[in-house]
């Protein structure tokens, strides 16, 4: 059987006591799920008593599928788990939580995974880790902002298939990890906005960030970060009128993440088609510096055939 590990990491200003409480509470995992995020109303049944050996639940979904996680063990600063998936493959995986005190009222979250995948699924090994490990960063975004606030700044609606104008732009393009991504366009933001300024023609619109290529695998994205323009701006580039599903994120741009998958997980489960040739893009519809994070607009793009 193809084997796999993932992990991933986070910081959160709360107690290890606190953190261990949230995580061993399988009624909490709703709010925070990367996976239940994109399916609200997947079925979930709980069973046991919270932070107990035994303690878990199981789900079925229309997408997230189904299967069943119970705890195993727990220790003051780690907690195991069975997770026994049933659809859309049968298979198990080992799941960790490692919690490491990290100064004062601070904790370091480390999320592990430990699976297989079916044999004939070998192909697959790289970018299902890829995919995890993008899932599980999701998620651990959500548990900090609801350990530390009692909130998660980020709701996701499909708008459904629309038809975009076409897009003249003037933008700075680079390549950079996706852990790094927000540092890079704070940095590329400001000097797209210089060249667009200095050109003849007219900033017409919001800020925009064109995807050109983004590997789950490798975490690395090709992207351009632009100002739209019109359409007698000299050496802009263009993109063409095209159908596309939308959807709107309101909320802090670190759970963007949320929906793009969200956005991805529409396409797989309907009958639309993505148009890998054009290149999808996310236009930051309010400011950030006089705007509460929790009510920042993001609208996303993705071309369809």
């Amino acid at each position: 059987m193809p084997a796999f590990k993932v992990s991933a990491n986070i910081a959160i200003d709360a107690s290890v006591e606190r953190v261990r409480d949230v995580l061993c509470n399988y009624k909490t995992w709703p709010t925070w799920s990367p996976w239940l995020y994109l399916e609200p109303d997947t079925q979930v049944n709980y069973h046991g008593e919270p932070s107990t050996i035994g303690h878990g639940y199981d789900w079925n979904g229309d997408r997230t599928g189904s299967g069943k996680m119970t705890l195993r063990s727990i220790t003051d600063t780690r907690i195991e788990s069975d997770l026994n998936f049933l659809k859309p493959f049968k298979s198990y995986a080992d799941i960790a939580f490692d919690l490491k005190p990290n100064g004062d009222n601070s904790t370091e979250v480390v999320w592990h995974m430990d699976s297989s995948l079916p044999f004939f699924m070998f192909f697959m090994v790289g970018k299902m880790q890829g995919m995890i490990h993008s899932d599980y960063t999701r998620g651990l975004r959500m548990l900090k902002d609801y350990v530390e606030s009692g909130a998660i700044h980020s709701k996701t609606q499909v708008e459904g298939v629309v038809t975009t104008e076409p897009l003249h732009y003037i933008g700075v393009e680079d390549r950079t990890s996706m852990s790094t991504i927000g540092d890079a366009m704070e940095a590329n933001f400001p000097a797209a906005y210089k060249s667009a300024s200095e050109n003849q023609g007219q900033i017409i619109g919001a800020p925009i960030a064109i995807y050109h290529k983004v590997d789950l695998t490798s975490g690395s994205c090709h992207y351009t970060a632009a100002m739209p323009m019109s359409a007698d701006a000299s050496d802009a580039k263009t993109l063409a009128s095209t159908k596309a599903l939308k959807v709107i994120h309101t909320g802090a741009y670190r759970h963007l993440g949320n929906a793009w998958s969200k956005a991805m997980s529409e396409i797989q489960h309907t009958a639309i088609k993505a148009n890998k040739k054009a290149p999808p893009y996310e236009q930051y519809m309010n400011d950030p510096d006089d705007t509460p994070e929790d009510q920042l607009i993001t609208e996303i793009y993705i071309p369809l055939k």
